[in-house]
């Protein structure tokens, strides 16, 4: 079997249900709750293969983000795997609204962030910009 370069997730979204918007398929393998375990946003950080995930809460709103780093991390100072993400997640993000992608963009080639959140004026998730 020739290797592609291009490492295959273990694991399939299905895993990973979440109550978002209808139109939010495009980009809900970068999101998971504030509730959810570590060992959950480590699977979504293993399917979308952007090194992070953007966390919200129960309506929907942008509260943090999540990067394997922080995942590693917070392993290596003894968190377990069920620890809910909102106690170890990254609540000062970077976020943009949906006229300022061009900045994403910007924000993105500068390298160290990965994933970046596009929210609504209730910092409500309706995108996520990536490197990719």
């Amino acid at each position: 079997m020739k290797k592609t370069g291009q490492r295959q997730p273990k694991a399939t979204r299905a895993a990973l249900p979440r109550p978002l918007p209808e139109d939010a398929e495009s980009y809900s393998q970068f999101v998971v709750r504030d509730t959810d375990t570590l060992q959950t946003a480590l699977l979504a950080i293993d399917i979308n293969m952007h090194r992070s995930v953007v966390v919200t809460n129960a309506e929907n709103v942008v509260v943090g983000v999540l990067s394997d780093g922080d995942a590693r991390k917070s392993l290596l100072d003894g968190r377990l795997l069920s620890t809910p993400v909102h106690r170890i997640m990254n609540a000062d993000f970077i976020a943009v609204g949906p006229q300022e992608t061009d900045k994403a963009k910007d924000l993105l080639t500068q390298g160290h962030i990965f994933v970046i959140p596009v929210i609504d004026s209730d910092g409500k998730i309706i995108g996520v910009k990536t490197t990719t």
